[in-house]
């Protein structure tokens, strides 16, 4: 009887394995097998907007003196920007700041470094004309800022140029699985993922230093050239012999 017993512990056994061992090899042979491809697209569009970045410095002895004056240039850069149609809405403050530096007992009197309370503040302002770039620096100047850190453009829906960019990735992605697999001769089952990537290329800022800001005054004229919105999409594609 006991004999019995272990001699059917033994075939359970040895069943159980054989079952592991078909499971095994049966996953093994439907492994699912897989094409991944990435398109490429680059669209040029003409930019529809411009931002002028400001900066404003203001130095005093007096701290509520420094803030004053610098809150005054900022009140006329307001000013003057209302005539080109500019709200308030489109300007914003993005950095503001207070420092005191002390004067030295002997200050070294060819240096250029700043003594008392200054106070930098910084602008950015939004024009929906790149043609009105031009005449925000030149506002910018009169109103009596320090610098100007740079202008860039951008367009005002740039995800309609991303989608138009990303489906003519799409495309090429396509038409690359599709010469690939005739290549290889297999066939295209389904599309088991799509991912999307992309960015856009803005215009290098154009910078204003000091001698810019003391020229004559000659109305300012910038060139936006074109924005490059480049997409990536990877496509990855479940394939299978192909016996036609």
């Amino acid at each position: 009887m006991k004999h019995r017993i272990l001699a059917t512990l033994a075939a359970f056994a040895l069943a159980a394995g054989s079952g592991a061992a078909a499971s095994a090899q049966s996953s093994g042979r439907h492994l699912t097998p897989t094409l991944t491809v990435t398109g490429e697209s680059t669209v040029t569009r003409a930019p529809d907007r411009a931002t002028v970045s400001f900066r404003i410095e203001t130095t005093n002895d007096v701290a509520a003196a420094a803030t004053s004056a610098n809150a005054a240039i900022a009140n006329t850069l307001t000013a003057k920007l209302a005539p080109l149609g500019i709200p308030a809405s489109a300007i914003s403050n993005t950095g503001y700041g207070l420092s005191y530096n002390p004067r030295p007992a002997k200050p070294d009197p060819a240096s250029t470094q700043r003594y008392g309370y200054t106070v930098e503040r910084t602008i950015n302002v939004i024009a929906n004309s790149v043609d009105s770039a031009g005449a925000v620096v030149d506002a910018g100047v009169a109103a009596g800022v320090t610098g100007v850190n740079g202008v860039s453009f951008s367009l005002h829906d740039g995800h309609a140029a991303m989608r138009s960019a990303q489906a003519a990735a799409l495309a090429d992605a396509i038409a690359q699985a599709r010469g690939l697999a005739a290549a290889a001769k297999v066939r295209l089952v389904r599309i088991l993922a799509i991912s999307p990537s992309g960015n856009a290329v803005p215009q290098p800022l154009m910078r204003a230093g000091p001698a810019v800001m003391m020229a004559a005054a000659v109305p300012t004229t910038i060139d936006p050239g074109n924005l490059t919105v480049q997409a990536n999409v990877t496509v990855q594609y479940e394939i299978a012999p192909d016996h036609g």
